[in-house]
């Protein structure tokens, strides 16, 4: 295999030889659609802009670095994540800029490091309706106060709940408190004077606040709209129906089931049991009603013609989830 790259990587591509073409071969043994040269461009145009800058910062460093990036690389081109004809552009970009601002990160911990932010970044990408290329834009932009592992990790985290993982929510919280109050708050652009424990705890007990906007929403005020239709990319291939169960929110469509994890950052579905969805309530209630495209909860009401006849409603203490025979997608409202 043959690829045009910088002195150092080259140097440790001719040094073990005989292994790195050994790794070639099993992982192409494992996937027979493995294009050599796809994998050469992912050499050449992700992993040496790396290698370069880990030369420049420590050149003892080079050889672990680009030992891990090659791995990492047979990887993401195997299973067509990143390189040429990959699902994901965002990798590719992470490798060539965010990587490399991370240098002293990289160096100390090449595996975990590239690990990381490929795997988060897949996650991401891989999500409907969220914002992986603004995770990376979000870390780059912090990337000289990443300066510990630690750090690294809860800020990607806390981030990557930011740009629409939304039951990452808890976890992320538990993150931002071990992180210096600077990044947790640009994180969250929250003002840069705010007090942390002040915004965390507006964040905890308030889903639909947004810091960056300061907004607070309206009793039966629209905060979000989740889910589509499959053929747009979606997960529904019919109208779906909503159900809840505590503070849960369940949603079903095609014989499938789904919990919903919604919040000001975001929404995402993860599959569920059918029988959970059964064992929620769904429909009208004491506190909920509806009629043709009418909704009224505690008393309140709203309008909600884009839905058309309303076919479910189902609340939790903050939220409202509502379907129509008209969408593919679920309407949330906030409750309060």
């Amino acid at each position: 295999m043959s690829t045009t790259v910088g002195p150092a990587f080259a140097g440790v591509l001719r040094s073990a030889r005989p292994e790195f073409n050994a790794r070639f071969a099993e992982m192409k043994r494992r996937h027979p659609d493995l294009d050599a040269q796809a994998f050469s461009t992912a050499l050449r145009t992700m992993v040496d802009p790396l290698i370069q800058t880990i030369e420049a910062f420590d050149t003892s460093r080079v050889a672990a670095t680009a030992w891990a990036a090659y791995d990492a690389a047979l990887i993401v081109v195997a299973e067509k994540l990143a390189g040429p004809g990959g699902r994901h552009l965002e990798i590719a970009r992470a490798w060539q800029e965010l990587l490399p601002a991370l240098a002293p990160l990289v160096a100390q911990a090449p595996t975990r490091v590239i690990g990381a932010i490929t795997n988060a970044l897949c996650r991401l990408a891989s999500s409907p309706g969220t914002r992986a290329a603004e995770w990376v834009d979000r870390l780059l932009a912090l990337a000289p106060q990443l300066d510990a592992l630690d750090t690294l990790l809860g800020a990607g985290q806390v981030a990557a709940w930011r740009c629409g993982l939304a039951q990452y929510r808890e976890g992320a919280l538990t993150a931002a408190d071990a992180l210096p109050p600077a990044v947790a708050l640009r994180l969250l652009d929250a003002p840069e004077n705010a007090d942390w424990s002040t915004i965390r705890t507006r964040l905890a007990e308030e889903r639909w606040w947004n810091p960056a906007q300061d907004f607070i929403p309206q009793p039966l005020q629209i905060v979000r709209t989740a889910g589509t239709f499959r053929g747009f990319g979606g997960l529904f291939v019919e109208p779906p129906f909503v159900a809840a169960q505590g503070e849960q929110i369940f949603a079903r469509a095609g014989g499938l089931c789904w919990l919903l994890t919604a919040d000001a950052f975001g929404a995402t579905f993860h599959r569920a049991p059918p029988e959970e969805f059964a064992a929620a309530s769904t429909g009208r209630s004491a506190t909920v009603r509806f009629a043709n495209s009418s909704l009224t909860v505690d008393g309140k009401t709203c309008d909600l013609p884009a839905l058309g006849t309303i076919t479910t409603a189902a609340a939790t203490s903050d939220t409202v989830a509502v379907t129509g025979l008209l969408t593919h997608s679920i309407i949330l409202l906030a409750k309060n």
